[in-house]
């Protein structure tokens, strides 16, 4: 007597049984969303940990010495930038400003901001992607620009306004787009001038924190030379110091470890209750597989009908998971996070799905190998 076809019986158990089906399914939807959440805003962070480095035009960096993210870097004195022209190589230095200072709220209160200020002329500085008024209207007397998704932190001002920055007086010029910082304290753009007035550390105009090099050629020989011959400073190609910055924030900080044990945690439950709610049906249709292997079904055919149960309640978790978690996209972005999905993203979550539910499928095999034919005979 042939073997029965079997190649629809896993997906027939899932349709009788539609409530633990539907138990499995939410499962996968948990970590599938769990997932690509945690590591799509973690994405989204890391872009912005560096994201002003990676825009700039500059091949070389130059900080003070051991400047561990771009967020938190120390002043050094300008007159530094007279040796770094003189470095054979450099075709162009401009000074970039970032610092910490206070906004103060319509209501009353402050809330901290980076101030971050470039030259009238800057060619190296970073690119602002402008939605509203005039970049070049930055460089007129107290300018700024804002981003428009920091406008709620900031007391919602409209273009044209007059507001408070440590003291001073400040008038929004123009929105940018996707100019938010990973640490969520908002960027304000403004002069070199302006900055060195609005920001606590340069204060006054007595200190810097970053020069922006353009170099000749291959920037490595004019990174090794800063290096050797100047004191005090720190000079790092861009594509480095943008690594030194999310490594900081990825590992010293604990960031990205924190939010990587929240996606496998999501994995792991999401696994246990597609293993349990599987192990549940196969123990409960056992004298129907004792059936089957009395009519000459093959262990492989058994395996096969609760891995088929197992990757179709995968299929619709992915699906309904990938359906939840885009349109949760816009919801995340309006409240300021960025959930990025790149394609090797989307490609790893599918993978780790086939693998969850492929494991979850195992304890149900298992007990299969011990189903015996002779069970349907017994009362």
């Amino acid at each position: 007597m042939s073997a029965p076809r079997l190649p629809s019986i896993g997906w027939r158990n899932l349709r009788r049984d539609p409530v633990r089906m539907g138990i499995a399914v939410f499962a996968v939807v948990f970590a599938v969303v769990l997932v690509t959440v945690e590591v799509g805003m973690l994405l989204g962070l890391v872009r912005n940990a560096s994201l002003l480095i990676d825009r700039s035009r500059a091949e070389v960096w130059i900080s003070k010495v051991d400047v561990k993210t771009f967020d938190f870097a120390t002043p050094f004195d300008p007159r530094e930038k007279h040796r770094i022209e003189a470095i054979p190589g450099v075709e162009r230095v401009e000074e970039y400003n970032v610092s910490y200072t206070m906004w103060r709220l319509p209501s009353g209160g402050n809330i901290s901001v980076q101030i971050v200020g470039m030259e009238a002329r800057a060619r190296l500085a970073p690119e602002l992607e402008l939605v509203s008024g005039s970049l070049g209207a930055i460089h007129n007397q107290d300018a700024i620009v804002i981003d428009e998704g920091d406008r709620a932190k900031l007391g919602n001002p409209a273009l044209g306004d007059t507001v408070e920055i440590m003291g001073r007086r400040a008038r929004i010029v123009g929105f940018t787009r996707g100019m938010r910082s990973f640490t969520t304290t908002p960027f304000v753009f403004a002069s070199l001038e302006r900055s060195h007035a609005y920001g606590w550390v340069t204060e006054g105009g007595k200190q810097t924190i970053y020069y922006l090099v353009q170099t000749a050629g291959d920037p490595a020989p004019v990174v090794a030379a800063i290096n050797a011959r100047i004191s005090g400073v720190e000079a790092h190609t861009r594509e480095s110091f943008a690594l030194r910055t999310r490594t900081y924030w990825l590992l010293e900080t604990g960031v990205g470890l924190g939010f990587l044990l929240a996606a496998f945690l999501g994995l792991v439950v999401g696994g246990a209750i597609v293993s349990q709610t599987l192990y549940a049906m196969t123990v409960e249709r056992l004298p129907e597989f004792g059936v089957l292997k009395a009519l000459g079904a093959t262990m492989g055919e058994l395996s096969r009908v609760v891995l088929e149960q197992s990757l179709i309640c995968g299929a619709l978790g992915l699906l309904l998971g990938f359906a939840a978690t885009f349109a949760l996209q816009p919801l995340a972005e309006a409240a300021g996070t960025a959930v990025l999905i790149p394609l090797p993203l989307a490609a790893a979550v599918i993978f780790l799905t086939v693998l969850l539910c492929a494991g979850a499928a195992l304890f149900s095999i298992a007990k299969l190998h011990r189903v015996e034919p002779a069970m349907v005979f017994r009362t």
